[in-house]
């Protein structure tokens, strides 16, 4: 698996794991930046960002509904 894909779903499970517990929280990035490496981290961002998978708000990070969405796809054809 390519790292840009390997960082995305590990972004992905982060901010998922954090949105069921505090949907409204924002992170930054260097909270971000201990979940995937540079320039692996940045990729999968704009990859969320463009799909509507996340949200960007004064350079802080959050998980959309349709982020969650993906997320939970995403797991269940790791098939966990």
């Amino acid at each position: 698996m390519n790292k840009t894909i390997h960082a995305r779903k590990t972004v992905y499970h982060w901010l998922y794991e954090r949105r069921v517990h505090d949907p409204g929280l924002y992170f930054s990035p260097d909270e971000l930046g201990e979940v995937a490496a540079e320039p692996h981290l940045s990729a999968a961002l704009l990859f969320g960002l463009e799909m509507g998978h996340l949200e960007k708000k004064r350079g802080h990070w959050r998980m959309t509904a349709l982020g969650m969405l993906e997320a939970e796809r995403m797991e269940a054809a790791d098939g966990h």
